[in-house]
């Protein structure tokens, strides 16, 4: 692979670094603790093949009482680098209570994934993928082990060497910042086991790094998606992949075709086909009577 991804909000970038490990090649943007401002950087159109990333989480996190605006200025930051720079996809990472996120042109889904399905330690985080050729992933739903303790935050007790150690990145040396703040740095980081998962995903779904076994099975099996619009695939008769899928939809705004999608934002269909079949729906429709 020679795809050349731009990784934003790079921080010290656990993020990009799986995704080299994937095979990729990375290009970060400006950011903070590089003395660089995200609000004046222009990404070149067609530049890049995916951009990934995501914007400061404080004040998406249910634990903050009194969130600001900055969350969502660089959310919006996040949004105006993708539509500059128009990759073939994108991949936005935030907490689980951050708001959705919507780009015109991109088939997108939002899954979950833990830590804790990976390692003993638990750490979820909300991912969404973002496609302008249709491209879905299949993420796992893992379960728990035996957790042993929660992941990494900027006020942690424990050692940053055993900070470290819960992020997959043990030994990492970051020189010239003080104690508090390769603690913070480390834990605004996405775990490497998580960035290792979703890295190849998108290897497989994008560019084809899948074995002929899963291709073969792949190919017998109708691409249906659960409802939720988590993107996870389901099978039979079944329109959710779980439980959790079941009663994530049923709070969400149902698409106005009537076949029972969910959708986000204003979006009142779930697809092109959703408004089609709802305009053929109208137009069948007797005329009321005057």
């Amino acid at each position: 692979m020679t795809a050349l991804i731009l990784s934003i909000f790079p921080g010290i970038d656990l993020l990009g670094r799986a995704f080299e490990q994937a095979g990729l090649c990375v290009v970060r943007g400006p950011d903070l603790i590089t003395g660089g401002d995200i609000r004046t950087f222009h990404a070149p159109c067609g530049a890049f093949a995916g951009v990934i990333g995501g914007p400061p989480c404080q004040d998406f996190s249910r634990l903050n009482r009194t969130p600001g605006g900055y969350g969502a200025e660089m959310l919006r930051e996040y949004v105006r680098i993708v539509t500059e720079a128009q990759p073939n996809w994108f991949l936005f990472e935030n907490v689980l209570a951050a708001p959705d996120v919507r780009i015109a042109g991109y088939t997108q889904q939002r899954f979950a994934l833990d830590l804790a399905w990976f390692s003993p330690f638990s750490r979820r985080r909300d991912f969404v993928f973002g496609s302008r050729h249709g491209v879905r992933l299949d993420p796992m739903n893992g379960v728990r082990g035996t957790v042993a303790g929660t992941c990494v935050t900027g006020s942690d007790a424990r050692s940053y060497a055993a900070c470290c150690e819960i992020q997959g990145v043990p030994g990492l040396q970051l020189p010239f910042f003080t104690q508090a703040g390769k603690k913070q740095a480390i834990a605004n980081a996405v775990p490497m086991a998580l960035g290792r998962y979703v890295a190849g995903l998108i290897a497989a779904a994008v560019y084809g790094a899948e074995t002929s076994a899963s291709a073969a099975a792949s190919a017998d099996v109708p691409d249906r998606r659960c409802g939720c619009g988590c993107g996870r695939v389901v099978v039979g008769q079944a329109r959710y992949h779980n439980a959790s899928c079941r009663k994530r939809a049923q709070r969400q705004p149902k698409c106005a075709c009537g076949c029972g999608t969910s959708v986000s934002g204003r979006a009142r269909y779930a697809g092109a086909a959703c408004r089609k079949r709802a305009q053929r729906a109208r137009a069948a429709a007797p005329a009321r009577a005057g």
